[in-house]
């Protein structure tokens, strides 16, 4: 690899004497000398060294280093994400070592177009093997970026080993052969982190041991979430013997998340789609929302808003979701939306004024409010926030009560007990007339 480096750099020099022409800043005459003294050098070393010192000095950045990228070899594979899985369910000590000795689950995955189970840089089957990798005859695939600095001179920024290279990759996916029991497959990603599934979850299979309230999260959480059929299995143990095998669960499978009425009674893979009307699906989510499962609620809104992503009711919907859940930014954002589609409607101008009392913009909640308590309604509600909102903001009190006398009249619950309190703070100040009164 360095030889390779200091044959690029003879060429391109020689290059650059040939067309006359300066060589990253430096003439033309004075590269014969560079040349000389490289050929002077009596190893690659040497050479190397020379080579890396005059490109540092006429183009301010290092070459990029061979000694390195063995260097950080370790580096990158320490970084290299590792999803493992089994060709086989039935392994007694994969379920001893990895599901809290036969009490977790199982979880199957099958290829799906587009996932990264169809890739074969990141989807790869371990080799057993009692021998280091070696380096491939070919060398190493290396992946090199340029950056240009300040003065518009290229520099090469990052230099490392591919990770399509074939020695990189032996070396990720194998392993001694005393772990052959595992028949384990590798979803790999250059970094560790958080990804999509590889693949879509086609089953769930429980442990011999695992709890009754464990198989119920699971079903439930798949229920919910898993926008395809899961197949249900549980472990048991062969009659007559100590080895244990896959059977149907009593629950055979999932039934995919709720879905809005859309003419389809089945989905992509043929699984079917429970229906719900658009009211149903509203008295769902609203017992979502009364739960206090917001990241459900939100999900599903989500998900079945694609066809009908302007539907007044779902944006309203999820405005109340958002607000509820503390996301009172977004809950702002969709009402706002809202109220442009139907303008001057008391009931959004309340909800957004409701969602601006919570970022504490007062004065805007206020404005809000006196402009839906002109409207036509029917809400205690609007006068009831309104005369708070005058309170919290320090405004004018005979106003605010005048507007929760109103919210009283209308049977807003609370608005007499403000009252009451505001007239008793009156009547406690010093220099109220009944304090004067009393004191004559």
């Amino acid at each position: 690899m360095k030889s390779a480096g200091i044959a690029g750099f003879v060429i391109a020099v020689h290059k650059s004497i040939k067309e006359r022409t300066p060589f990253f800043g430096v003439n033309p005459d004075e590269l014969p000398h560079i040349l000389e003294i490289l050929s002077q050098k009596t190893d690659i070393a040497s050479s190397y060294e020379y080579y890396k010192d005059v490109m540092l000095r006429v183009n301010g950045h290092p070459s990029s280093n061979p000694d390195t990228l063995f260097e950080n070899l370790d580096d990158q594979l320490n970084q290299v994400g590792i999803f493992s899985l089994s060709s086989s369910c039935s392994v007694q000590l994969l379920w001893a070592h990895y599901a809290e000795d036969h009490k977790g689950i199982c979880i199957g995955f099958s290829p799906e177009e587009g996932k990264k189970f169809c890739s074969t840089e990141n989807f790869m089957k371990v080799i057993y093997s009692d021998e280091i990798p070696r380096m491939s005859d070919e060398g190493f695939n290396v992946q090199m970026s340029m950056s240009v600095d300040e003065s518009g001179r290229p520099y090469t920024s990052s230099f490392k080993i591919a990770f399509s290279d074939k020695t990189f990759q032996s070396a990720i996916r194998t392993k001694p052969t005393c772990w052959a029991y595992e028949e384990e497959w590798r979803y790999v990603e250059p970094l560790g982190g958080d990804y999509e599934w590889p693949g879509r979850i086609s089953e769930i299979v429980f442990g011999l041991k695992c709890p009754q309230k464990v198989r119920e999260h699971y079903i439930n959480l798949a229920t919910r979430n898993i926008p395809n059929e899961v197949l249900l299995y549980e472990m048991v143990k062969q009659e007559g013997g100590n080895k244990v095998v896959r059977t149907p669960y009593k629950i055979e499978k999932t039934t995919p998340p709720i879905s809005l009425a859309s003419g389809k009674t089945v989905d992509q893979d043929g699984n079917k789609i429970k229906q719900l009307s658009v009211e149903q699906f509203a008295h769902e989510v609203m017992r979502l929302l009364e739960k206090r499962d917001f990241e459900e609620a939100l999900y599903q809104l989500d998900s079945n808003s694609s066809d009908s992503p302007d539907s007044p009711h779902l944006l309203n919907l999820k405005a109340m979701a958002l607000g509820m859940s503390g996301d009172h930014e977004g809950a702002l954002d969709v009402f706002s939306k809202l109220n442009n589609m139907f303008p001057d409607q008391p009931d959004i101008l309340y909800q957004q004024s409701c969602a601006l009392s919570a970022l504490l913009r007062n004065s805007e909640a206020i404005e809000l409010l006196k402009k839906a308590n002109e409207l036509d309604h029917n809400d205690p509600s609007i006068p009831f926030n309104l005369g708070v909102e005058i309170i919290r903001g320090g405004g004018d009190i005979e106003y605010a009560k005048g507007v929760l006398n109103t919210s009283r009249l209308m049977g807003h619950p609370r608005a007499a007990l403000v009252l009451k309190s505001l007239n008793e703070q009156e009547l406690l100040k010093p220099n109220s007339q009944v304090n004067k009164d009393a004191s004559r």
